[in-house]
């Protein structure tokens, strides 16, 4: 086995590794974006009771919605009454601080850095089949 066989076979396993991985992490993540909808920039009115315990209102689609907030969720607002906040556009009853999911946006990263490492695989590997 010369050079170019070994490139070429490091080459395929990428492609398929990248491929087979990549785009259908991809499909999933384009599939919960579309069911999530939009989420739009909106700011909400924090307040305390008595017990401590905050909560978030908003208006929003002729209502208004309100919803308990949680521990990791006082980086947000503590020592505020407003805070910046993002709406779901199909559910208003929905409320978030960050603009995306997370866990989303890593396995968005993930996709489309392993789908561009296959397609860069099955661009190798084409090139080395007319060298060799």
């Amino acid at each position: 086995m010369n050079a170019i066989d070994a490139v070429g076979t490091i080459a395929e396993i990428l492609s398929w590794i990248g491929l087979g991985v990549g785009l259908p992490l991809l499909v999933v993540v384009f599939l919960v974006k579309v069911h999530d909808g939009a989420w739009l920039p909106h700011e909400v009115v924090i307040i305390e009771d008595e017990d401590g315990w905050a909560r978030a209102r908003w208006f929003t689609a002729g209502d208004f919605w309100e919803r308990p907030l949680r521990a990791d969720e006082s980086a947000h607002w503590r020592g505020r009454e407003e805070a910046d906040a993002f709406i779901s556009a199909r559910h208003p009853s929905l409320m978030r601080f960050e603009p995306r999911r997370p866990l989303l946006h890593a396995f968005q990263v993930l996709g489309i850095t392993l789908a561009g490492v296959g397609a860069a695989a099955v661009v190798l590997s084409v090139v080395l089949l007319f060298i060799g």
